[in-house]
């Protein structure tokens, strides 16, 4: 039999918890004794699995990046086309993001600042196939060409933090996304108005 410690769904299970407290409560608003207890386990065997706090946030920050751009890397290599694929990321992105606790990376900096260099460090990374997602729909005129990918790239960031920490949940939060990704798509589009 498995280790509690090891075994992958209870590992799930924590950083699912963990990142609906900080979603919910922010980093602070909570405790590991409360996280043990929403997760059935012992507070030693917590620590046994999350090492600290500041580490278990870490990976609930790097976990959030990896799933989004999982997400989008999907999208990019199972689409026909260029147009194909926006359309799906602006389809499956919104009820993604209101599906799962988001949370602000804000917040999360401000209490624990070391986090923030390897967690922008880790995005970039992350980022670069959509970065060059992003290029290739300028270079096949899709989108204006004059607009630096990284700005667009950011903006739909920014675009989403924005909303996640307007308050808004499920169908809301959904609805909000969708709505603020055509206004950009339409402001980046290029051809007929």
């Amino acid at each position: 039999m498995q280790k509690k410690t090891q075994n992958s769904d209870i590992q799930r299970l924590v950083l699912e918890k963990a990142a609906g407290f900080i979603a919910g409560r922010g980093p602070k608003g909570w405790s590991t004794a409360e996280l043990a207890k929403a997760c059935g386990l012992a507070k030693n065997t917590l620590y046994k699995i999350i090492g600290s706090k500041k580490e278990l946030t870490e990976k609930i920050v790097l976990d959030q990046i990896d799933a989004t751009t999982t997400l989008l890397n999907r999208i990019i290599q199972d689409s026909s086309g260029y147009r194909d694929a926006a359309l799906q990321m602006m389809g499956e992105a919104p009820p993604f993001f209101a599906r799962r606790p988001r949370v602000t990376f804000a917040e999360i900096f401000l209490e624990y600042p070391a986090i923030e260099r390897k967690a922008r460090d880790h995005q970039k990374a992350s980022a670069s196939r959509i970065i060059e997602f992003i290029q290739k729909g300028q270079s096949e005129g899709h989108i204006r060409s004059d607009v630096e990918p990284e700005f667009i790239y950011n903006l739909v960031q920014g675009i989403v933090d924005h909303y996640v920490r307007s308050g808004l949940t499920g169908q809301d939060l959904a609805a909000a996304l969708a709505k603020a990704f055509t206004c950009l798509r339409e402001g980046i589009r290029r051809g007929d108005w």
